[in-house]
């Protein structure tokens, strides 16, 4: 099993800050809860065994928030300086995943990686699971993966997270651009 660390890492070398944003480290933090979610929910299992808390700006793994504190607001964006370098970086951070968790991965990509930081801690902070847990207690994976199965919608080919139209329908919502 990966670790949250190793999730992130997937993340951050698969942005492509040019087409979606830059990440933050709330992003980021974002980006893994929805990962472990829908990973829950689909894969019936978690992609990691770090714990989610509930926190103000939203679900937080504090190994994560440790790793990137000190970066606040700023860009956790990787530059490479050639493909080859970036390709190199991409293929190492998958190693730790199974295909079906490489797909699940690159489903929440691009489901929420177009959205800012604040738009996806508004938006996390309308799970169920949050919302229950808040403040500052650990988000159950049991809840986790209720909420993220009923929100989710499969086809025979592969499972798709919120579709891009139902996560804009929450920002709207929630009067958030991306």
């Amino acid at each position: 099993m990966a670790t949250v660390l190793q999730v992130a890492e997937y993340f951050l070398t698969h942005n492509k800050p040019h087409e979606s944003g830059h990440i933050t480290a709330l992003k980021l933090q974002k980006l893994v809860y929805y990962a472990q979610g829908h990973a829950l929910a689909t894969l019936d299992r978690p992609l990691f065994d770090e714990l989610i808390h509930a926190w103000e700006n939203g679900p937080v793994c504090t190994s994560l928030y440790n790793r990137f504190k000190n970066f606040e607001a700023e860009s956790l964006d990787y530059l490479f300086d050639t493909a080859a370098e970036e390709a190199k970086a991409r293929k190492a951070a998958q190693k730790p995943f199974s295909s079906e968790e490489l797909d699940l991965l690159a489903n929440i990509q691009a489901c929420y990686g177009d959205y800012t930081a604040g738009a996806l801690s508004r938006m996390s902070h309308e799970t169920t699971p949050w919302r229950k847990s808040f403040p500052g207690k650990v988000i159950t994976r049991k809840d986790m993966k209720i909420f993220f199965s009923t929100h989710l919608k499969a086809d025979k080919v592969e499972i798709i997270p919120l579709s891009r139209e139902e996560a804009d329908e929450i920002a709207r919502r929630l009067g958030v651009g991306l």
